[in-house]
């Protein structure tokens, strides 16, 4: 018998649909009143809106920071190759002195 597997696509729907579900049974179960559920929902929202903002800046200055230094890397890396080959043009211009 073939073994049926499941792909990405419905392990999230699956997930999503559990989390639904879920957040539903709890709202319904929840000891408190419906206005004090949503408010504590809406002050949730929101520190977790300014949480991955900050998160999102850090993350942008960090990408920013790398970029930085790998521009300087590859310039220090530019100049050397460049002093590589002009002390290399050197040697042949002077290689070829040598040999007239």
């Amino acid at each position: 018998m073939k073994e049926k597997r499941f792909g990405v696509a419905e392990f999230s729907l699956g997930l999503l649909l559990g989390m639904v579900v879920g957040a539903l049974a709890g709202l319904l179960m929840a000891p408190r009143a419906g206005a004090e559920i949503r408010g504590s929902i809406a002050n949730r929202a929101t520190d977790f809106k300014s949480m991955t903002s900050g998160l999102i800046d850090q993350v942008k200055n960090g990408f920013e920071a790398a970029a930085s230094q790998i521009e300087r890397v590859i310039g220090l890396q530019e100049r050397n190759v460049r002093r590589k080959l002009d002390d290399i043009k050197a040697q042949l211009e002077e290689y070829h002195l040598n040999e007239a």
